[in-house]
């Protein structure tokens, strides 16, 4: 179902990006191709394509979300990788019987005369698809992906919402970092254009049986601005209760959601919580120039700032996807954290 919650499965459910799922599938079936990057915006479908095209390829996969480790770490990664090659299906018994038992959360191991998780990824070569992955930044967990990428057969794919994030887990432009220099292809998702948003809950409401009037319709495209996954939180909503109440729902629960998102970054960074604020609310209200930008930001703070330092609060803001530049021009590109923020959800 189009307005379905949780991310998609089937094809069926899979809205819209067909070129980017052609790619994605290409890309399970390239030989050649070891590595794949998903980026994009939070809620543009990056978790949907992902297990949308390992199914349709038929891939033998393992899934797993950063978010739901037990702890950022790359023994917690390590282990929760283990615990799901043993639940693959298919697998031989002899080489089940090469692993101990598992218990979800503590030490998983092999044989001592065996070579541990490798042995396994050696002799299965599984996708390993990993959503969210910029999370296991400074984990050890790139390195891990190297000597996969160097040692195995597997084929790895990532997705990551906070795209500068996510160029540093994959060693980009840092000779340094453990990924650097390993071919990759890259697949980018972009919010849904107006006439597709359109399409998209026309389908969803057809699909479900609901009829809505043009002018909700309307409404709730002009509010949600073709993020995926703000729409479908409205279509679901509103297939039980009326669009106008779906549509605050949705407003609500929504700015509430990408705010606690934004409270998460800021949390690390209390010292300079009021500039980062400052930068998103002036950017909240208008489109602007990095010249420009810096100029609102110095009146509306009252103190001079350096180019590098203002840059470096714009770049992370950059860099964790809630402040995007097209053409130059700085934009925050969540219609509900606008939201929050003009709304006076935030403090400085």
């Amino acid at each position: 179902m189009l307005f379905d919650l949780q991310p998609k499965e089937k094809i069926k459910d899979f809205f819209n990006y067909k070129e980017e799922l052609n790619t994605l599938v290409n890309c399970l079936a390239d030989r050649n191709t070891r590595l794949v990057v998903i980026r994009g915006l939070r809620r543009t479908g990056k978790s949907s394509l992902m297990r949308v095209g390992l199914h349709k390829a038929g891939a033998k996969f393992i899934l797993i979300d950063a978010r739901e480790l037990t702890s950022l770490s790359r023994r917690s990664f390590e282990s929760k990788l283990l615990e799901e090659l043993k639940s693959m299906k298919g697998l031989p018994a002899k080489l089940l019987d090469k692993i101990e038992g598992v218990e979800v959360g503590v030490h998983i191991s092999l044989k001592k005369d065996d070579d541990k998780l490798w042995k396994l990824l050696k002799t299965i070569n599984p996708v390993i698809a990993v959503d969210e992955a910029q999370m296991l930044s400074g984990t050890g967990v790139d390195a891990f992906f190297a000597a996969a990428y160097d040692n195995t057969g597997c084929k790895i794919i990532l997705t990551g919402s906070e795209v500068g994030v996510l160029d540093e887990f994959i060693g980009k432009d840092n000779a340094k970092a453990p990924l650097f220099g390993r071919a990759y292809s890259e697949i980018k998702m972009h919010p849904l254009m107006p006439e597709k948003s359109r399409e998209f809950l026309v389908t969803g409401f057809k699909e479900a049986r609901k009829r809505i009037s043009d002018q909700s319709l309307e409404k709730a495209l002009a509010e949600l601005d073709g993020i995926a996954g703000w729409l479908t939180l409205f279509g679901n909503k509103a297939l039980t209760s009326n669009p106008d109440e779906a549509l605050a729902y949705s407003l609500t629960s929504g700015a509430m959601l990408a705010y606690s998102e934004l409270e998460t970054f800021l949390g690390m960074r209390l010292v300079a919580k009021k500039r980062y604020l400052t930068i998103l609310k002036l950017l909240a209200e208008k489109d602007m120039r990095w010249t420009e930008l810096k100029r609102a930001f110095q009146i509306e703070l009252k103190e001079n700032i350096a180019d590098s330092q203002f840059g470096n609060f714009l770049n992370a803001l950059t860099a964790y996807g809630f402040v995007i530049a097209v053409d130059n021009i700085y934009s925050v590109p969540d219609p509900l954290l606008k939201r929050a923020l003009r709304g006076g959800m935030s403090s400085l």
